[in-house]
């Protein structure tokens, strides 16, 4: 029962930020004109295990795994977010493109994310970094929502 009214408080305040939006910002589109954007050439591809909790503005720690140039790197990630309610576990896998350098690699990445938890869910985020830009895939266990903007900073560990 408890757990029944958490969601419904979840969803309806996730609803009500969203619907007091107006629809041109939701409709707008913000991606850059196609001569801007850069061309993705894959270079690495990355594992990450995570926890995020949020209410609105929420946070996200966590280790990962960087396979590049045939050497597997160990890295730190946090984050911020604004956008989404809930806290998941996360699994995910990405690719890494345009990295030319794995002193390039560690930093602070800004992008967008969206996935959804009921026990089990999925999602997916983009960051960027200069011409740097992972993509990934999750899984998520826990109950959240998730729709909206992210930095994530990455850092190298030995």
């Amino acid at each position: 029962m408890r757990n029944k009214i958490i969601i419904t408080a979840i969803f309806s305040t996730v609803m009500c930020v969203t619907l007091a939006m107006p629809a041109s910002v939701l409709a707008e589109d913000r991606s850059p004109a196609p001569a801007e954007q850069p061309t993705l050439v894959e270079s690495g591809t990355i594992v990450v295990e995570a926890e995020q909790v949020r209410l609105l503005i929420g946070g996200a720690k966590g280790t990962g795994i960087l396979n590049f140039d045939g050497k597997n790197y160990n890295f730190k990630i946090s984050g911020v977010s604004v956008g989404g309610v809930g806290v998941t576990k996360v699994n995910a896998v990405g690719i890494v493109y345009n990295l030319k350098d794995i002193k390039d690699f560690p930093g602070t990445y800004a992008g967008m994310g969206v996935g959804a938890a009921a026990v089990d869910g999925a999602g997916g985020s983009t960051w960027e970094k200069g011409d740097i830009v992972i993509k990934t895939k999750s899984e998520l266990e826990g109950v959240g929502l998730n729709l909206g903007i992210n930095t994530v900073t990455i850092e190298l560990v030995d």
